[in-house]
């Protein structure tokens, strides 16, 4: 199962990459172009290219910080608390309950 889903993180990943990339190049070739009006499509598709860029480098920064915080966390050995996080149980703490 693990494999399964290192698989699909890689190819996500890979994806994410790859959809840069292009945006970037269509970027870089479009930015000197001869507008054609008012509705002129490719202005159109830098603006909606840059929005996507703009939205997919926010989330990055975004998971950027929680895994700094998370690292920073860990290495000052604080307990973790709020949502989603309880103390555990006897039996994850491996604690032995004699009667």
């Amino acid at each position: 199962m693990n494999t399964r889903k290192r698989g699909c993180a890689l190819l996500f990943c890979i994806g994410f990459v790859l959809m840069l990339l292009v945006s970037s190049a269509f970027l870089i070739r479009e930015a000197d172009h001869d507008c054609c009006g008012e509705h002129c499509p490719v202005c159109e598709m830098i603006a909606m290219t840059t929005a996507l860029m703009r939205s997919f480098c926010l989330i990055a920064a975004v998971m950027l910080l929680r895994s700094v915080f998370t690292a920073a966390r860990s290495a000052f050995h604080a307990p973790e608390t709020g949502y989603g996080h309880s103390a555990g149980t006897p039996v994850s703490r491996k604690i032995r309950m004699n009667d």
